[in-house]
């Protein structure tokens, strides 16, 4: 066989293991991709007042804790979204969020109603698990207020939510007094400290309605349902 037709054929034979390679490449790589695709597993919604409060995506997956074989408590615990009570029989808090008194937190997965007695059930890869709160009067609708303490980046063990019932005229300084963690001046005129945090010289409290900068003389303002008051810890 001459030279010339030697070459070609070698160079035909080359090209087409590098067609094959790239099919086989893209085929594992398909086949990969479908693999994963519907895996991303359990997910988790928080219902407050009808509105779910784990807005972004990536709040709502529990994929990173979980395992084939998982109960609810340890997914949940595990997790980090929601602490217990020391007996295990109740939710104390769900993704930094705390219940008033009269209110108390139901779980369900797959919609069916999950008692304490059931947290020991195994949790499906693509089990859809709600938490809700409710009012223990099981008034409907639940008619609330958020407080929100947001310590920015330095004081981040501040960073919590306060679900608080809502009564009519209630105003910022009632909310604020009604509340276990902030402590008021003696005049109930500012936010001295909450919980056992008390400002340094060069940090204030500023406070925010629904986003909105409260005036001075904002303290004498009356709250809607579902507004949120937000205490923020600031640089002067």
């Amino acid at each position: 066989m001459p030279t010339k037709y030697m070459w070609r054929l070698l160079l035909g034979l080359v090209i087409v293991f590098i067609i094959g390679g790239c099919s086989t490449l893209a085929d594992v790589n398909n086949e990969g991709n479908n693999g994963l695709a519907g895996s991303d597993g359990p997910t988790l919604s928080l219902i407050v007042a009808g509105n779910d409060l784990l807005t972004n995506p990536l709040d709502k997956q529990l994929s990173e804790s979980y395992r084939k074989g998982i109960t609810i408590f340890d997914l949940l615990k595990g997790s980090g979204k929601a602490t217990f009570s020391e007996d295990n029989t109740s939710i104390l808090t769900v993704n930094n969020i705390s219940l008033s008194p009269g209110m108390n937190w139901e779980l369900q997965m797959d919609g069916e109603t999950i008692g304490s007695e059931d947290w020991g059930r195994t949790v499906g890869h693509e089990s859809k698990l709600v938490i809700t709160a409710m009012s223990k009067e099981q008034e409907e609708p639940l008619q609330i207020v958020l407080l929100t303490v947001n310590g920015g980046s330095e004081q981040v063990n501040l960073n919590h939510s306060y679900v608080m019932g809502f009564t009519e005229d209630l105003t910022v300084r009632g909310l604020l007094k009604n509340s276990s963690v902030v402590q008021l001046t003696e005049d109930n005129k500012k936010v001295l400290s909450i919980g056992d945090y008390t400002p340094l010289s060069n940090e204030v409290w500023k406070m925010k309605v629904n986003g909105k900068q409260l005036l001075e003389n904002g303290m004498d303002m009356k709250l809607r349902v579902q507004d949120e008051l937000e205490i923020l810890l600031a640089i002067r």
